[in-house]
C-alpha cells in the first residue's frame, strides 16, 4: 500500500512518461515516511476522452489507495505534496486534482512476490 492510479488525458501521454513523473510520484510517497518503497504502486491510466467544465479538455487526476488509519492531516500533506508535484510539471490541463481513499484493512487481501 498505497495504490497511486494516474488518469490522464491520452494527449498528455508522451509529456507525463518523459518527465519520469511515475517514479516521482513513488519519491513523494516514500518521502512521506509513511510507507516502506517495496509497498508503493503507481499505475497510469489513459483516457481517451474526457469533458472538463463541460468541454474537450486534458485533465490529470490522482486517486491514493491507503489502508485504512491515517489522519486527516496525513492525507492531506500526501496529496497536496502531490498535488505540488503535477502542477511544478506545467502541463497544458483544464484541471489537476489529487484525492485519497481508505481501504479497510479488515478485507484487503495480498500476495507479494518473490515469496519468501
Amino acid at each position: 500500500m498505497p495504490h497511486a492510479i494516474i488518469e490522464y488525458s491520452k494527449a498528455l501521454e508522451d509529456q507525463l512518461l518523459e518527465s519520469a513523473f511515475m517514479e516521482d510520484v513513488h519519491a513523494d510517497l516514500l518521502s512521506s515516511g509513511e510507507f516502506g518503497e517495496k509497498d508503493i504502486k503507481v499505475r497510469l491510466r489513459p483516457v481517451e476522452h474526457a469533458l472538463v467544465a463541460g468541454t474537450l479538455g486534458n485533465f490529470v487526476h490522482i486517486t491514493l489507495y491507503l489502508l485504512s488509519g491515517r489522519s486527516k492531516e496525513v492525507k492531506s500533506q500526501i496529496t497536496g505534496d502531490l498535488l505540488n508535484r503535477l502542477d511544478l510539471l506545467d502541463l497544458p490541463v483544464q484541471s489537476l486534482s489529487v484525492d485519497a481513499r481508505d481501504i479497510d484493512r479488515a478485507v484487503y487481501s495480498k500476495v507479494a512476490y518473490p515469496k519468501t
